[in-house]
């Protein structure tokens, strides 16, 4: 999938969320209204439980899924490693819960301290990529992640830190290979091992600091695999801002 592409489908999936999430309420109370089911007691229920309980989660989870299936097609056609994909998948399973809250300042119920406290460093890290993955690397040279070895690894470092944070922070995390493995034990190992790799990823400060920086740190090293691989070259464009105008280089 190319980057346009990409970015297309990335947005009827926002899309589709923002009307599931936000508007489909109004879609209930007009079949609601349409059906006359308010002039028989008690009949209504069964219509506001099928609109609100079963059709507007499953179109929230489209609009993920849509997220997850184009990101793959994009890792693909990148032919970048598929253990993006598991990070991927880690991050959009962690983050999944925060556009809920979002979309609950639509009836006025979010305070700023909300969105504070329930932030999740996966969705930032989350964001970050898909925003990265929106880049046409296919219309340049760029190599996504960039040709350096050492560029490379921090980049890696810094994902896996942000996949462990993410492992981490998730309340009930395990329960989603659980039930996709079928092996209800992953849910209760991974419960047990969550205090402590939090203990370990925070360096025991109880701080979310680290995760920002390292957050930072992966930015920065996306961010760099953006510039020419060659020296020559970056550093010319670096020194280009600086020279006469005429002058030798």
């Amino acid at each position: 999938m190319f980057a346009g592409r990409y970015l297309w489908w990335m947005l009827i999936a926002v899309a589709v969320f923002l009307f599931f999430s936000m508007c489909f309420d109004y879609v209930t109370w007009a079949v609601v209204a349409i059906s006359g089911c308010a002039e028989i007691a008690g009949s209504c229920g069964p219509i506001v439980l099928t609109m609100a309980g079963a059709i507007k989660p499953a179109g929230i989870g489209l609009a993920g899924v849509i997220m997850v299936f184009c990101t793959f097609a994009r890792l693909r056609y990148l032919s970048a490693s598929w253990l993006w994909a598991l990070v991927a998948l880690i991050w959009f399973s962690a983050a999944a819960a925060f556009p809920g809250i979002l979309a609950a300042g639509w009836t006025g119920q979010l305070r700023p301290e909300m969105v504070v406290e329930s932030l999740p460093v996966a969705f930032l890290f989350v964001t970050v990529f898909c925003g990265y993955l929106v880049i046409p690397f296919e219309e340049g040279n760029t190599v996504p992640f960039g040709q350096w070895a050492w560029l490379r690894a921090v980049t890696w470092l810094a994902a896996a830190y942000g996949v462990l944070t993410a492992i981490a922070e998730t309340e009930g995390f395990g329960a989603i290979p659980a039930r996709m493995l079928g092996m209800p034990w992953i849910a209760s190992a991974i419960a047990a091992v969550q205090p402590r790799l939090a203990s370990i990823l925070d360096l025991g400060a109880g701080s979310t600091t680290p995760a920002y920086v390292v957050l930072a740190i992966f930015v920065a090293a996306v961010a760099a695999s953006l510039l020419p691989q060659d020296v020559a070259l970056l550093r010319a464009r670096l020194s280009a801002p600086f020279m006469l105008r005429g002058s030798r280089r």
